[in-house]
């Protein structure tokens, strides 16, 4: 079956948003209004799809047959590990060129930074294997054993054919200790990181990385064969087996335990692109995720790298934010089946609560962010609140943040999405310019990181001058 990218343009949002009942593999970030008569959104969809939006009165434009694209982007995954001798991760920039990690480069990889680097990383076992029996292993960069720092927490490769993002995790990690060890600068492009910045983010934070949240997925999506079915490159849950001769697999960023049951902008259908699975945290993947946030209670900034459309999202995903009436949480039944109607005819007056100094310290880093990552080579994301047109539940950044709403004992989570590439971009795009897209991300993620520092200092230096008074 062949497999196409397109565009999808309508009339009204009504008709964009009824996109739903088609079960299409709908990039709901990539969702534009032009103006009150032309909504569009871009998606992988095949010949019988396409002819039946088409008769449904939608105009689709076809971009491109993806059969040659994923032919191109299997030619850029290595047929052997690389990195199996953990000594070549020191090689990692001149490897790295030849093309798109994979899950066995991986692990291998992060072997080899420990091996390197053995005072400043740490590899955590994580505790649920795969449903393939893969284990998966997260990392800490740690200079010092003090009690008070800060944690910051990055994952990659939550969807299989975003391979990029355990891509960007591994050149984050390489750029940051090579500059501590070498007592170097970072440049990436045009934005530089001086020394005296690298070691600062290095001695007052604790840096968690999980490059490889979803490895079944993606060893299905790289390892297609193209003779049968090209499709499997554009494979996007993990591989789960919901039971004999049933589709298989979970979308893991519709598995969190964040409005879950509400089944907004996700789906009760085994073989929906956005099948939330059987219950929150079934699967083991989004059961290790649960694992360093409980474990690690430091952590108060998250990143969930994805793919594309250059964009950095902040919380909520589910509604509109509001911070005027506290009552309108996701916590309340009073508003089960309100949320998610945010644009409309059919828009409530239900929006979700945030605290008016939380969403300005997201908007304020998403942008530093932003900058950082348009110094690089001028190329500037989108920075929004990710409910965007397409509400959604369950999803990783809303319940990073919504923990300590659920019990105030636990940290605050700063929390935020970044969809790399451009609008128009594609979920795995030639490595050439992955290359340049792993510098723009890992700016942007430094800067996170100098931030979450940078507020320690302010924060001890504010204790102290009330200890003086």
């Amino acid at each position: 079956m062949k497999l196409f990218s397109t565009l999808i343009i309508t009339n009204s949002l009504e008709k964009l948003q009824a996109l739903n009942q088609f079960d299409l593999d709908l990039n709901r970030h990539s969702a534009v209004v032009q103006n009150d008569q032309h909504f569009s959104i871009q998606g992988i969809l095949s010949e019988d799809q396409i002819h039946r939006i088409r008769q449904a009165g939608y105009f689709v434009e076809v971009k491109e047959d993806l059969t040659k694209q994923a032919a191109d982007r299997l030619q850029e995954v290595s047929p052997v590990n690389r990195f199996a001798d953990p000594a070549n991760a020191t090689e990692a920039k001149e490897r790295t060129i030849l093309g798109y990690l994979t899950v066995e480069e991986i692990d291998s990889f992060i072997t080899g930074l420990q091996q390197q680097y053995p005072e400043t990383v740490t590899l955590i076992d994580l505790p649920h294997p795969t449903w393939e029996g893969r284990k998966c292993r997260a990392l800490r960069l740690r200079t010092t054993v003090q009690a008070d720092r800060t944690g910051v927490l990055i994952l990659g490769n939550v969807h299989a054919r975003e391979w990029g993002g355990s891509d960007i995790c591994i050149h984050f990690l390489t750029q940051i200790l090579r500059a501590y060890h070498d007592k170097t600068p970072v440049t990436y492009g045009g934005k530089k990181y001086e020394h005296e910045q690298i070691r600062t983010l290095m001695d007052r934070l604790d840096i968690y990385v999980f490059p490889e949240v979803n490895p079944d997925g993606k060893v299905y999506s790289q390892s297609a064969d193209l003779a049968e079915n090209h499709q499997n490159v554009w494979w996007r849950k993990n591989r789960r087996p919901n039971g004999p001769h049933l589709p298989m697999g979970v979308d893991l960023n519709r598995n969190f335990d964040f409005l879950w049951s509400s089944e907004i902008g996700s789906s009760n259908d085994l073989s929906s692109y956005i099948y939330k699975g059987p219950s929150p945290f079934s699967e083991p993947e989004t059961q290790n995720v649960k694992y360093l946030l409980d474990i690690y209670d430091n952590i108060q900034y998250f990143t969930d790298i994805h793919s594309f459309g250059g964009l950095i999202l902040y919380n909520w995903g589910d509604d509109n934010n509001q911070s005027n009436q506290p009552e309108q949480n996701f916590k309340n039944p009073e508003f089960d089946g309100k949320r998610g109607k945010v644009e409309g005819n059919d828009s409530g007056d239900y929006k979700e609560y945030i605290e008016v100094q939380d969403e300005h310290i997201e908007i304020k880093l998403a942008h530093r962010m932003n900058d950082a990552l348009r110094s690089v080579r001028n190329r500037s994301y989108t920075v929004q609140q990710a409910v965007g047109l397409y509400p959604t539940s369950a999803t990783s950044d809303d319940y990073a943040y919504s923990r300590h709403l659920i019990n105030p004992a636990r940290a605050k989570i700063y929390s935020f999405t970044i969809e790399f590439g451009s609008p128009d971009g594609e979920f795995v795009p030639p490595y050439q310019e992955m290359r340049k897209i792993m510098n723009d991300v890992s700016a942007a993620l430094t800067e996170m990181c100098l931030y979450a520092a940078t507020q320690i200092k302010e924060q001890n230096n504010q204790t102290v001058e009330k200890a003086i008074r």
